[in-house]
């Protein structure tokens, strides 16, 4: 028997025009930011956007955005919160404020289903979705019910997150999912070039996006001063990762959106 919530599913992504989705195999390399910005600079440009924070044990897209936490309005679902002109977002955060969640196995997908069954989204040219680290069930449930996802990877110049970073890449790569490129974060003067502890290994992001054929999208410098940017959406855009995250923004757009068959049989086409 078919699950009800899948074809609910299913309608209201068909009214979003293309799917951007913010990951990284790796923790702390700013992906929610990068997400949360791309998505203002996108409204900004005059585009219809939606922000959707997957990351249920750790959301925090409100948290640079400076949406207080209150119970949706509901109509016929739960309409997202208006941000900015053009501008939607939705999170698990208003449901399990600042509480932990601790959900493990079939509980993720069953909270994924339900979140994208009841939030009403209007017609969108972008919806931003902000992944939680690593590439476990809620990256193979996203490719299963967003099966027009194009991923948007972000790594730093460590060499740690790196090598971590490869993994996904790897997987994204082996399952045949567009990945519209790769955004290093924190960007800082040292030499671009590394190797592992034997020399054997160039862990430089160029080198990596090189290796998988996959484009640098851009270089976002460090930014010391970055929590004093948290909570103010417009001083986010004018800072330097705003103007970089801009300038990517409008290369993306500028290209035509991808779409793929999921490899789970994905409730989108």
């Amino acid at each position: 028997m078919i699950d009800p919530r899948l074809v609910a599913v299913k309608k209201k992504l068909s009214l979003i025009k293309r799917i951007l989705v913010f990951s990284s195999a790796k923790g702390g390399v700013g992906k929610s930011i990068c997400a949360a910005v791309s998505a203002l600079s996108l409204s900004q440009a005059g585009f219809r956007t939606g922000l959707l924070d997957m990351d249920f044990q750790g959301a925090s897209a409100h948290i640079f955005l400076g949406t207080e936490l209150c119970f949706p309005e509901e109509s016929r679902g739960i309409k997202p919160f208006r941000i900015k002109e053009r501008l939607d977002f939705m999170s698990f955060a208003p449901f399990s404020r600042e509480h932990p969640v601790p959900l493990r196995g079939n509980d993720v997908t069953q909270a994924m289903i339900e979140l994208l069954a009841i939030t009403v989204w209007d017609e969108l040219d972008f919806l931003v979705v902000d992944m939680p680290p690593g590439i476990g069930d809620e990256v193979l449930d996203i490719l299963r019910f967003m099966n027009r996802a194009e991923f948007i990877v972000i790594t730093t110049p460590s060499g740690v997150v790196i090598r971590v970073v490869e993994r996904l890449l790897e997987m994204l790569r082996n399952l045949e999912v567009p990945v519209v490129g790769i955004i290093e974060n924190m960007k800082t003067n040292e030499s671009p070039y590394r190797t592992n502890s034997c020399g054997e290994r160039n862990l430089s992001n160029s080198y990596m996006a090189k290796r998988f054929q996959m484009k640098l999208l851009g270089s976002i410098p460090f930014i010391p001063d970055m929590d004093e940017l948290v909570g103010r959406p417009d001083a986010l855009l004018c800072s330097i990762l705003g103007l970089t995250i801009k300038k990517i923004m409008s290369a993306i757009t500028r290209q035509r959106g991808n779409s793929c068959k999921s490899f789970l049989g994905g409730v989108n086409g």
